[in-house]
């Protein structure tokens, strides 16, 4: 099936991708300050050429909707099941950090790229990198994100080539070897508390708003990426995510995470510049592999006003080689 939809997160405004269900829009609430718009799935963004992958097929495979842009399906997948998460005293919500991200990138003649990570309980650990292995999916990292997660989470990073059914059918006997909830779909009308465009226009990248009023954004790297000998798409999840959970009804106060993808001679500078600021550092590791340039991705946790946060994330990101809006 062919689509003429362009990607969810910044760059453009969105289209919601409808895997044979209702079409879903995303809302500010009044808080919402000037800025770049902020994105809308249901709003459609045409682009040159046609989307080439299956996406209906996929959806109803993986049981899960996804939006598309920049060249991109993204599936996103929260673990609702995984109730009562704390990080350092603050209730985590599963749309900001209790979840996991599917994308795919067409590369023509029918394949695709696959790149994705999910957040796993210890228990279904090996069963899901069984399920990986088995269907020829490249089980690529296991790591926490924080390592004061209550109770602790795993993320298990993944890859894969060839054909979108296939794959997706992989995905989703991983995902069947844990809990998750499905059918997931997008959230109808989200709003936030929180300044979104603001909180975008200083990251510089296009905010999106998700379950629980969580806003989020991807940031991307300017230098190519080569991903299992390919050129790889630059938000093929090996974009800098940065997303902000309310944490009242007044929108001033957030807990805030940017997960930094650095190359090696980033990582001293940004984490200097970052404890200096009084940023919890919940981890530095390698999410790919036969990834090139090698890239170390930190997340990181504040809780604060959220526009202070915004500009100390913006600062960080400013030491990377990221391309702003």
């Amino acid at each position: 099936m062919k689509q003429t939809l362009n990607r969810r997160q910044m760059l453009a405004a969105g289209a919601s991708v409808m895997g044979g269900m209702a079409v879903f829009g995303a809302g500010l609430s009044s808080r919402a300050r000037a800025g770049p718009p902020l994105h809308q799935p249901g709003m459609m963004s045409h682009v040159p050429g046609d989307f080439d992958l299956p996406v209906k097929e996929m959806e109803q495979i993986i049981q899960a909707q996804g939006t598309i842009s920049n060249g991109l399906l993204h599936i996103p997948v929260d673990r609702n099941d995984i109730k009562n998460v704390t990080l350092r005293g603050v209730h985590i919500l599963p749309s900001f950090e209790i979840n996991g991200d599917l994308y795919f990138e067409p590369l023509g003649d029918g394949r695709c790229a696959m790149n994705s990570d999910l957040c796993v309980e210890p228990e279904e650990v090996d069963p899901f990198i069984d399920q990986l292995v088995m269907h020829d999916i490249t089980f690529q990292a296991l790591h926490q994100h924080f390592y004061d997660f209550v109770p602790i989470v795993f993320f298990i990073h993944f890859r894969a080539m060839g054909d979108p059914i296939q794959i997706a059918r992989g995905i989703k006997a991983a995902l069947n070897a844990t809990s998750t909830p499905f059918p997931q779909t997008l959230p109808k009308h989200p709003s936030t508390p929180l300044p979104a465009q603001e909180i975008g226009r200083i990251i510089g990248a296009m905010p999106t708003v998700s379950s629980g009023g969580v806003v989020s954004m991807d940031v991307p790297r300017r230098n190519p990426i080569m991903l299992g000998g390919i050129r790889v798409n630059p938000y093929l999840n090996i974009a800098q995510p940065v997303s902000f959970q309310p944490l009242d009804d007044s929108g001033k106060k957030a807990a805030a995470v940017p997960d930094f993808g650095m190359v090696a001679k980033e990582i001293q500078p940004l984490m200097k510049l970052m404890r200096s600021r009084s940023w919890d550092v919940g981890c530095l590791y390698n999410q790919e592999t036969d990834e090139f340039p090698q890239l170390f991705f930190s997340h990181q946790f504040k809780v604060g006003d959220p526009i202070e946060l915004a500009h100390e994330v913006r600062a960080g990101l400013e030491l990377t080689d990221s391309k702003f809006m």
